[in-house]
């Protein structure tokens, strides 16, 4: 029990990979549309009980009543105008969580303000599919002490069982709508997983770094002034790690190097994990940036849990220069990327090397 636990706390997010699982199966705007209606109507409720004796009562939590509102509603607006990033989509779950806490902490009567913890459940949903086993435990916290709250003003008001019979009712929604969601990551993992994305780390594996980086050169915005930077992270020493204390804590080692390759890369960098202790980046930069971007995913690796260094090395071509053999400057960027990882590692590890590949013409 304590290792399923320990397993499930240490789970990659897994936003990335259950975005492009949707945008392959053009299931994105079914998504968004969804997820905006839901946001629209639960943006409605707080303007209608406004309307209600046992609604928000005095000035200020009517004035906070209408702020709620505002921001589903802009919230929703986010949602129809295109896919969220990681970082907007994980704001979006904790203004979420706020504002239903408030939603109680305003209503007008204690039962009303018990029934809006119902509104946890679809939000720990939606953590419980997209995110970390830390941002669910976290939202399942607040849920849990925002309903007791509500059920404690209803026990002071004198209906002690109604009361304990609401707050188990709500809390068993609340927990039981993330495990579902969670059982279905489980199954979608069985088809995303195994074609595109590594199952350990929740990265991409080659086959999903090869398309996803064919993308991003295609979707570059400014390609005459941008150069597409390949950098290979090898682990130093990971067999002695995995020797010295065992395969669990190497794999707990490889989703915190994981994570914070992933925080420590652009926004719309393509990160992989080729199998073992090898990483892949790319990212689009400018033309003197590929030294800053290996030491930044050298230090990256450094600062991850379990004192882990990495040799790093990178290759870099124009944009410009790739043309129509986009195929061929892939796999020569990482056959240069490489060749600069192991000069690196011979020269003791922790370092970086830098190189430049050969110019293509149209």
């Amino acid at each position: 029990m304590a290792a399923w636990v320990r397993r499930w706390w240490h789970q990659p997010d897994q936003y990335d990979w259950l975005s492009e699982y949707l945008a392959s199966r053009h299931l994105q705007r079914f998504s968004r549309i969804l997820i905006a209606s839901v946001v629209v109507i639960l943006g409605v409720v707080p303007l209608v009980m406004l309307f209600s004796s046992s609604g928000p009562q005095g000035q200020v939590h009517r004035t906070a009543a209408v702020v709620m509102s505002a921001l589903s509603f802009g919230g929703a607006s986010a949602w129809l105008v295109g896919w969220p990033s990681r970082r907007q989509s994980v704001l979006f779950a904790i203004g979420a969580n706020a504002g239903v806490t408030l939603a109680v902490v305003i209503a007008g009567t204690p039962a009303t303000g018990l029934l809006a913890c119902a509104t946890f459940a679809p939000i720990a949903g939606y953590v419980g599919l997209y995110h970390s086993g830390r941002l669910l435990a976290a939202t399942l916290l607040n849920a849990i002490v925002t309903t007791l709250f509500a059920g404690v003003r209803i026990a002071a008001a004198g209906d002690t069982a109604m009361a304990v019979g609401h707050v188990l009712g709500v809390l068993i929604a609340v927990l039981a709508v993330p495990f579902g969601t969670q059982l279905l990551l489980h199954l979608l993992t069985l088809d995303a997983r195994m074609s595109n994305t590594d199952p350990l780390t929740g990265l991409r594996n080659r086959r999903g770094y090869d398309q996803s980086t064919l993308t991003l050169i295609a979707a570059a915005e400014r390609p005459q002034s941008q150069w597409l930077a390949v950098t290979l992270v090898d682990l130093d020493g990971f067999k002695q790690i995995n020797d010295t204390h065992g395969h669990g804590y190497g794999d707990a080692v490889l989703i915190a190097v994981a994570d914070n390759l992933r925080r420590a890369s652009a926004m719309n960098s393509v990160v992989a994990r080729l199998g073992g202790e090898e990483f892949l980046i790319a990212e689009l930069i400018g033309p003197d940036d590929a030294a800053g971007t290996a030491e930044r995913l050298r230090a990256a690796v450094e600062a991850a849990a379990g004192e882990v260094t990495a040799s790093v090395g990178v290759a870099s071509m124009a944009l410009t220069d790739i043309g129509g053999t986009v195929a061929a400057a892939l796999t020569e960027l990482v056959s240069q990327a490489d060749a600069a990882m192991y000069e690196a590692k011979r020269a003791g590890g922790n370092q970086i090397r830098v190189r430049e590949a050969a110019s293509r013409s149209r």
